[in-house]
C-alpha cells in the first residue's frame, strides 16, 4: 500500500497490521501495555503527506503514547466494521474522533467498500432516477463522481448531499457510542479556499455534542495555501502541510493540559 509524502519530507512510511484488523494502520507499532490515546480519522488523522502527524507530534509533546489509527479517505463506517479498532479504542484514556467527509460512506444512493471507503461499490436506483443522464459505469472512485453530478445538476445534487448528511449523522452516532471511553470530536476545518468541501456543518456537528466530552474545532484559512510544493494532491487535503500538523498538536496538547485535574495547594 502506497502513500503520498511532501517533496520536502522524503522517505518511507512505516505500517503495520493492529491485532487481528485486517487493515494496515500507520506505524511504529505501538506499545499498549501503558495508558495511551487513540486518534480515528481519514487522511489528515494518517498524516497522508507528512512524516510526523499530529498525533505523533501530541506524543513527542505529552509523553503518552498516541495510537494513530487514521486511514486515507476513512469515513465513519470504515469503523464501525472493525470490532478489534473499536476495542483498541475504548481501552484508551481517551479517544479523538476526527469529524470525517460525508463522501466516502454508504447510502441510500450509492454503496462504497468496507476497507476502500473511496471507491465506488454500486450506484442505486435513486441515483440513477435521479442523473438519468450521467452513465455512471466509468466511476471508480466517489470523488470523481461527486464532483460530475455537481457540475451536471446542482440542485439535484441537494438531494444526494441530503442523503449524504442523514447516513453520517446516524454512523457518527453509532460510532461514538460504540467507543466506551472519553471521547472528543476534532473538527479540522479549512476555510476561505475555492472549492473546498464543505459538507459538514456546524449544525450536524452540534447534533453529536451530548455524544462526547468535549469538541475541538481548529480551523485554518487555506485561502494563500493549498499544499504549495506537493505534488499530485487532491484538493480536499492538499492544505494539511507540516504546519498545519504542528499548530493541531499544539491546540490538542494545550487542550489535554486543560482537561487534566488541578491539583490544589497544599
Amino acid at each position: 500500500m502506497a502513500y503520498g509524502i511532501t517533496v520536502e519530507e522524503t522517505g518511507g512510511v512505516e505500517l503495520y497490521r493492529f491485532g487481528r484488523s485486517k487493515q494496515i494502520f500507520r506505524g511504529p507499532k505501538p506499545d499498549l501495555s501503558a495508558p495511551y490515546l487513540t486518534f480515528i480519522g481519514g487522511s489528515e488523522t494518517f498524516g497522508k503527506f507528512v512524516l510526523e502527524p499530529y498525533p505523533k507530534l501530541v506524543e513527542n509533546r505529552i509523553g503518552i503514547t498516541c495510537v494513530n489509527l487514521g486511514t486515507p479517505g476513512a469515513g465513519p463506517g470504515f469503523f464501525l466494521k472493525d470490532p478489534v479498532v473499536l476495542e483498541a479504542c475504548s481501552r484508551s484514556t481517551r479517544c479523538f474522533v476526527q469529524v470525517m467527509d460525508v463522501a466516502p460512506l454508504s447510502n441510500r444512493m450509492y454503496a462504497v467498500f468496507p476497507r476502500r471507503n473511496m471507491r465506488l461499490r454500486s450506484v442505486s436506483g435513486a441515483l440513477r432516477s435521479l442523473y438519468p443522464q450521467v452513465d455512471f459505469t466509468g466511476f471508480r472512485y466517489i470523488s470523481a463522481m461527486i464532483r460530475k453530478l455537481k457540475s451536471v445538476d446542482g440542485e439535484a445534487y441537494k438531494v444526494v448531499l441530503a442523503e449524504q448528511r442523514s447516513a453520517w449523522l446516524a454512523r457518527m452516532l453509532e460510532l461514538l457510542l460504540d467507543i466506551e471511553t472519553a471521547k472528543t470530536l476534532l473538527w479540522i476545518r479549512p476555510e476561505g479556499g475555492k472549492d473546498l468541501n464543505q459538507s459538514v456543518t456546524q449544525e450536524m456537528v452540534d447534533v453529536l455534542a451530548s455524544h462526547v466530552e468535549n469538541i475541538v474545532t481548529i480551523p485554518f484559512d487555506v485561502s494563500e495555501n493549498r499544499g504549495n510544493g506537493l505534488s499530485g494532491l487532491r484538493k480536499d487535503t492538499g492544505w494539511m502541510t507540516r504546519a498545519v500538523h504542528a499548530d493541531i498538536a499544539r491546540v490538542i496538547s494545550d487542550e489535554l493540559q486543560a482537561l487534566q485535574p488541578q491539583k490544589r495547594p497544599a
